[in-house]
């Protein structure tokens, strides 16, 4: 990892032309949580009818709480998985398996309407980077993005040293941290990507805590499917854990449940200081 103090919260242009153009279709969790100065802000940058229809797509009915999951988190993966000049996709098929192989997606999200949808995707999303529209928002926004490190300074520092005891603690192959937050995503969405050997945090707000619970869902990830292959009993419900984590209700949305509720048991644990020392034992007391 880099050195302390080395890490910064920072922008990915292509993730920010994507909530850019959710404003502009009606993306309506960007005041949620904000001020009014900031919220006002927004709405000057917000011009209706000026974003491809595609974007529009991306609200679902298949998550009460967050109708933008999770489709808007799939945007944001596939930017992974583009070429370049994001005339289209590099690696398609990696991307395919990517999402077909997740865990927290329920089948009926990833079929063939899915696929036929993000096919459209790069054309879509070169539209917006190449707008004046976006190109004059990204220019404030990486005015708030300084504003952001300067306010955070300590908190970073914080997730540098903490990150760095569950890499050598828990032997993960993590090199480098980006903490990506952008002033559209909602303040209670958080998700993670994986480039190489780099850990990508994302989120509408920057939260230590929940940047360390995202790390710690690429910690335990493996270890759950570990526990999933012998056939271990495991409960229906956890506490305070949101019904659209079970999914469909089957097995893979019992684990699916089960893992997350062990990542918040265990972010509690690691902000706390306490980093158990084998996580398998952890899991299975959790159990």
């Amino acid at each position: 990892m880099s050195e302390t103090g080395k890490t910064k919260i920072s922008s990915i242009p292509t993730i920010s032309a994507i909530y850019y153009a959710l404003l502009q279709c009606g993306y309506d969790f960007f005041s949620i949580g904000r001020g009014n100065e900031h919220t006002d802000t927004l709405r000057k940058f917000a011009m209706p009818q000026c974003a491809p229809s595609f974007f529009s797509d991306t609200r679902q009915t298949t998550c009460e709480v967050y109708p933008y999951w999770p489709r808007a988190a799939l945007l944001e993966t596939a930017t992974f998985y583009l070429l370049p000049n994001c005339t289209g996709y590099e690696n398609f098929d990696g991307f395919r398996n990517q999402i077909m192989n997740a865990g927290n997606i329920a089948e009926h999200e990833r079929g063939i309407e899915l696929w036929n949808w993000l096919a459209l995707f790069p054309t879509a999303l070169k539209v917006v980077l190449d707008s004046t529209g976006f190109k004059n928002y990204f220019k404030w926004e990486q005015q708030w993005i300084a504003e952001q490190n300067d306010a955070y300074k300590k908190e970073l520092s914080l997730i540098h040293t903490c990150m760095n005891k569950c890499i050598q603690q828990y032997h993960s192959p993590i090199k480098n941290i980006q903490v990506v937050i952008n002033p559209i995503k909602c303040v209670y969405s958080a998700d993670y990507h994986m480039k190489n050997t780099c850990f990508v945090f994302s989120s509408g707000a920057f939260r230590t805590e929940s940047v360390v619970h995202e790390f710690l869902h690429h910690v335990i990830h493996d270890l759950i499917l570990l526990l999933k292959q012998q056939n271990l009993q495991i409960k229906y419900q956890y506490p305070d854990i949101d019904s659209s984590y079970y999914l469909s209700g089957d097995d893979v949305g019992k684990w699916n449940a089960f893992e997350e509720y062990s990542v918040r048991e265990l972010t509690k644990c690691v902000m706390d200081g306490k980093y158990p020392s084998d996580l398998m034992v952890y899991l299975k007391e959790l159990l």
